[in-house]
C-alpha cells in the first residue's frame, strides 16, 4: 500500500463511525456466479493459452457446490457449541449468470441471463444447493445481499464477442466468461467492472440491470437487500441514484471508490458512516483484508487480527472482506480446507481475546447507522 493509502486508510478508520461495541462483519462477495464452470474446462482455457494461474479465482474461483456449504456450516456450528457465538457472514449475490445459448443465438447482440438458482439445478440437477443457502439463512448464519445481477460488463463483453476476440470467444464455448484477457486497446485488464459504462444508454442498461437484479434477489430470498457491493468496486458517483431507487440505503465498499474517467480511475476515499453527497447512502467500509486463497505465503490470521485489533482501537468496527472464492473447493478441495482452517482460527483469536465480541450482518450495521444518524 502507498504512502497515500496508507494515509487515507487511517483517515477512513479516524473518521468511521464510534462504538464501544466490539463489532466484526464478515462480508463476503461473488456468490451465485459461475466463475470457472470445472477444471476441465479451466484446463481447456489454459490449452489455448489463456493464463490461468497467475490469477486466484481463475485457479479456485467456481459456484458454491452442496460440500461446501455443508463444510462451512459446520464450522460455524461449532462457534455456537464451543463460544456461544452465531458468527454471520454477509454473502454477496450475483443473482444471474449468462444465458450462453441465447445470447449466442442473438449473435452476441442481445444479453440474457438465467437466475442463479437455476444455474445451481442446471449444473446438479437437484436443488440441494438452493436448499441449504436458504437452510443457512434461516439459522442466522448467512446473511445474503445484492452484488449486481451480473459479474461481467455485459456491454463491453458483447462488444468483445462481436468483433471475435480470441480469447473471449473461447472462453464463451466453455461456458465461461471470468478470464483475464488484457487487450492493448482497452484501459481495462479485464471486463469484471459490471457497473462501469461510457454513455447514457450504456448507463441505462446497468440501470435496469440493477432493478431486475434486486427483483431476483427478493423472489430468492423473500426480503429486499438493503446495501449494495459494486462488482471490483467501481461505479460511477451518478449510479448511486440508481441504487436508490431500487431500495438501497447503503453502499458496502473497500475505503476507496474506483469511478471511472476516460482512460483510468480515481481513487474516492470513504469511511463507515459517511453519508454520500451525491445520493444520501451510507458507505460501509472495509478495514480488514481476510483472502487466504489469494497467497499461501503470507500470515493472514495475524495479520487480520491486528487489523481487527487496530479498528476496535479506533472504536469502529471491524469489517472483513473475505470473498467466495475462500469458501470453495469445487477445482481444488484443498483450498477451501485451508481457508476455512485459518478462518476458524481467526475467529478463535478474535472470540477469546474480546469475549463481549458481536458478530453482525451489513444490513444490521446499516440499521445500527440509521440510528444513529435519526437520534444525532
Amino acid at each position: 500500500m502507498s504512502i497515500l493509502g496508507k494515509t487515507k486508510f487511517l483517515q477512513s478508520l479516524i473518521q468511521g463511525l464510534k462504538t464501544n461495541r466490539k463489532i466484526v462483519i464478515i462480508e463476503s462477495d461473488d456468490w451465485g456466479s459461475e466463475r470457472i464452470p470445472d477444471n476441465k474446462t479451466r484446463e481447456s482455457l489454459a490449452a489455448v493459452g489463456i493464463d490461468m494461474s497467475t490469477n486466484p479465482h481463475a485457479k479456485f474461483d467456481t459456484l458454491e457446490r452442496l460440500e461446501d456449504l455443508e463444510a462451512l456450516e459446520n464450522l460455524l456450528i461449532s462457534f455456537k457449541n464451543e463460544f456461544n457465538k452465531k458468527v454471520r457472514i454477509t454473502t454477496n449475490f450475483i443473482t444471474g449468470n449468462p444465458d450462453y445459448s441465447k445470447i449466442e443465438k442473438s449473435n452476441f447482440k442481445e444479453y440474457r441471463y438465467e437466475p442463479f438458482s437455476v444455474t445451481y439445478e442446471k449444473r446438479d440437477g437437484h436443488t440441494l444447493v438452493f436448499d441449504k443457502l436458504k437452510s443457512l439463512v434461516s439459522q442466522g448464519f448467512l446473511q445474503p445481499q445484492f452484488h449486481g445481477r451480473e459479474h461481467i460488463n455485459a456491454q463491453f463483453w458483447l462488444e468483445a464477442l462481436q468483433n471475435k476476440n480470441y480469447n473471449y470467444l473461447k472462453a464463451f464455448k466453455l461456458g465461461c466468461y471470468g478470464i483475464d484477457a488484457p487487450s492493448k486497446e482497452e484501459h481495462r485488464k479485464n471486463l469484471m467492472a459490471a457497473f462501469e459504462y461510457e454513455n447514457t444508454k450504456q448507463k441505462e442498461f446497468i440501470a435496469t440491470s440493477i432493478q431486475e437484479g434486486m427483483q431476483l434477489f427478493e423472489k430468492a430470498f423473500g426480503f429486499q437487500s438493503s446495501t449494495i457491493i459494486a462488482p471490483r468496486y467501481v461505479w460511477n458517483s451518478s449510479l448511486e441514484n440508481e441504487f436508490k431507487k431500487s431500495g438501497i440505503k447503503h453502499i458496502q465498499t473497500t475505503f476507496y471508490q474506483q469511478e471511472p474517467i476516460k482512460d483510468a480511475y480515481i481513487n474516492k476515499y470513504h469511511y463507515t458512516g459517511q453519508i454520500s453527497k451525491d445520493s444520501g447512502l451510507h458507505y460501509l467500509v472495509r478495514n480488514v483484508f481476510f483472502e487466504p486463497a489469494y497467497s499461501n505465503d503470507f500470515d493472514w490470521v495475524n495479520q487480520a487480527f491486528n487489523k481487527v485489533k487496530l479498528a476496535f482501537q479506533f472504536h469502529t468496527p471491524a469489517i472483513i472482506s473475505m470473498h467466495r472464492i475462500n469458501f470453495v473447493g469445487g477445482l481444488d478441495k484443498s483450498n477451501r480446507e485451508d481457508s476455512l482452517n485459518q478462518l476458524q482460527k481467526l475467529l478463535k483469536k478474535i472470540i477469546e481475546t474480546y469475549p463481549n465480541v458481536e458478530f453482525l450482518s451489513s444490513d444490521d450495521l446499516g440499521k445500527l447507522i440509521e440510528s444513529r444518524h435519526v437520534r444525532n
